[in-house]
């Protein structure tokens, strides 16, 4: 392995290129060459500008069961493919099929008779953005619950942030397949993507409590709005914030549980000890960086 130092004019950081490669290479001085970043940090430099482009997807398949089917698409949708379609054996009753969850959410997605289509799906460059707007809404959601259980709204704000999810999901995956989000680190994508998958999970439970539950709501209305805080700003997640936000998800009380509303609650107080851990853990990441 040969060492190079790193050279600086001004804000520019270079290096030179070895003879021997751009001779073999026949780089000269009017070349391109292509920059990838490798999960490990690694940067790779290529003789030839390689472009990676979106592939086009395509399933053939005779499965029956809808929940599989459904898996499929969410699958394709959230993957970096620039298309997809998949081809049934046999028709089936896509009613069922579009009751599953998330399924309705997801734009651009034709259904017909035995062929499932999607020629073009939304791309995300911020997923932290999304993970902000995820944490308001479910502030949102729970000041709805325990003043006026409005049906209507909860769905919308489920159906809102169910997409949410799946679009972070989208841009987390794109960017670590052709490296499209330049301004977040492969460890921010990772803890953006731990947080957002908590978050859903929490809502699935939250939704079915009602304004009878509001000290439980009051409760969880605490880590929320400084989970909103931290994320507002995450170069300043030091020590001291990730402590009290940990303490403030230990303070909420611990349900025994005795049926299926204790149980919620149950899983809303792990879902928040979860996401105190993936707050920590950010902030010692932080504190390793700096």
């Amino acid at each position: 392995m040969e060492i190079r130092n790193v050279q600086q004019t001004g804000d520019m950081h270079y290096l030179y290129l070895p003879t021997s490669w751009c001779r073999q290479n026949k780089i000269g001085a009017k070349s391109k060459v292509s920059l990838e970043t490798n999960s490990d940090g690694s940067l790779v430099i290529s003789a030839q500008l390689v472009e990676k482009k979106p592939k086009h997807l395509k399933f053939n398949i005779s499965e029956e069961e809808h929940e599989v089917v459904h898996k499929l698409i969410v699958a394709s949708y959230i993957s970096p493919a620039s298309s997809f379609e998949i081809n049934l054996d046999k028709e089936m009753d896509f009613t069922k099929l579009l009751d599953q969850k998330r399924l309705i959410s997801l734009e651009s997605v034709e259904i017909d008779k035995k062929q499932i289509t999607c020629d073009g799906t939304v791309t995300v460059s911020d997923p932290a953005s999304l993970l902000k707007t995820m944490v308001k809404k479910i502030k949102n959601m729970i000041i709805v619950i325990s003043k006026s259980y409005d049906k209507g709204i909860i769905e919308r704000y489920e159906d809102e942030i169910d997409r949410s999810k799946m679009l972070i999901d989208k841009s987390v995956i794109n960017s670590l397949t052709f490296g499209k989000s330049a301004k977040l680190k492969n460890i921010e994508l990772y803890y953006i993507s731990l947080i957002s998958k908590e978050l859903e999970k929490m809502v699935d439970s939250l939704i079915r409590l009602g304004s009878s539950n509001k000290k439980f709501l009051d409760e969880i209305s605490k880590p929320i709005e400084m989970l909103q805080n931290i994320l507002e700003d995450i170069p300043k997640l030091d020590q001291k914030r990730a402590i009290e936000f940990t303490k403030a998800v230990v303070s909420i009380k611990e349900t025994e549980v005795k049926d299926v509303l204790t149980y919620d609650t149950a899983v809303i107080r792990h879902n928040f000890i979860t996401l105190s851990e993936v707050i920590m853990d950010w902030m010692v990441t932080l504190k390793i960086e700096n």
